[in-house]
This record gives C-alpha cells, sequence and structure tokens, in this order.
C-alpha cells in the first residue's frame, strides 16, 4: 500500500500527496514538539519537512517512510534550533532579547545600539569574505538560500555549506571577544 503510493507520488499524482500528507502529518507534528520546536514555529517546521521530502522523494529506495520522514524532521529541527541560537547570538550583541519590545530611543540606547553594530561589523570583517557575505545575505538580510545562490552565482548546496561555516566562525571569532558566553 506505501509503496503504491510513494510510485503514484514520484508520478506527481496530487491526490497521492496529499494522502502521504495528512497519513504523516500527525507523526511529523509529534517529533518537531518532541524535539523542543515552540508550537508558534510547528506548522513552519511540519512544511518544511515535507518540502524536503517532495525535492528528495527520488532518493528514497527502501525502508519505513516514516524512519525517512523522521531522519528529515530531525534535521530540519537541529537547523531551526541553530538559526535560534544564532540570532539569540546576534540579538545578544546588540543588546536586545528575542522577546523584547521596542524601547523608545534614548542617547544611551543608540550608543549601546552603535556600540553593538561596531561590535558585529567587528565580528563580521574577521570572516572570510564568501562566508560573510552568505552569512550577511542569510542572517541579517534574511534572503532565501536560493536567492543567495543566484547573487552570488554559485550552488545551493555551497550556500549551505559556507552558511554553516559562517555560524560557526561567527559564534567562535564573538565568543573570543568575549560578546557572547
Amino acid at each position: 500500500m506505501e509503496s503504491e503510493l510513494l510510485a503514484r507520488c514520484r508520478d506527481g499524482d496530487e491526490v497521492a500527496w496529499r494522502e502521504l500528507y495528512r497519513a504523516h502529518f500527525p507523526f511529523v507534528w509529534r517529533v518537531a514538539r518532541r524535539l523542543g520546536i515552540p508550537d508558534s514555529e510547528r506548522g513552519d517546521v511540519c512544511q518544511e519537512v515535507f518540502l524536503v521530502a517532495f525535492r528528495k522523494l527520488g532518493a528514497f529506495r527502501q525502508g519505513r517512510l516514516s524512519t525517512w520522514l523522521y531522519r528529515i524532521a530531525a534535521n530540519v529541527c537541529s537547523d531551526r534550533h541553530r538559526r535560534r541560537r544564532l540570532r539569540e547570538a546576534l540579538l545578544s550583541l546588540w543588546g536586545e532579547r528575542p522577546a523584547e519590545k521596542v524601547a523608545p530611543r534614548t542617547p544611551l540606547t543608540d550608543y549601546e545600539s552603535r556600540e553593538a553594530e561596531a561590535a558585529v561589523g567587528e565580528v563580521l570583517s574577521r570572516m572570510a569574505p564568501k562566508k560573510r557575505e552568505v552569512f550577511a545575505l542569510y542572517e541579517l538580510e534574511r534572503l532565501s538560500a536560493e536567492e543567495i545562490a543566484e547573487r552570488v552565482g554559485c550552488k545551493l548546496k555551497t550556500v549551505w555549506t559556507r552558511l554553516h561555516y559562517a555560524r560557526k566562525d561567527f559564534e567562535r571569532i564573538a565568543r573570543k571577544r568575549g560578546c557572547v558566553p
């Protein structure tokens, strides 16, 4: 039954995709919850899991579909947590907290903001140019990996690889400077 459904999905049958989604969505939702994804992000994570599954279904050949979906979900959740830690590190450099409301501007907050921007700028300046470029476009400008690949003229996998190492470099450099615990 499942192999027939997968074959129909591979053939582009939209009804089969909806069946697969309905059958496995509760499982992916529970996995995301158990892996610590907040309620507010869980729907997005589930969508991302099924998008990855859609793109890579041709590579799935044997085993249980639920095991394969679990692995995708675990990777998506891990990436989500990594990005959240990185954003929190960036926010701490700017002297903000994720849940804080924007405070009214004062000479002190303006000064602190300039100091934080200078600290981020210093960390960025110590990064390799290609990593810095991808990091800034993704984390600061909020472009998608696809948009970045198009803008910098490289493969999508290259963007993800550079971003992975850029995040590590950013955290390492920021820690060395004493900006992040």
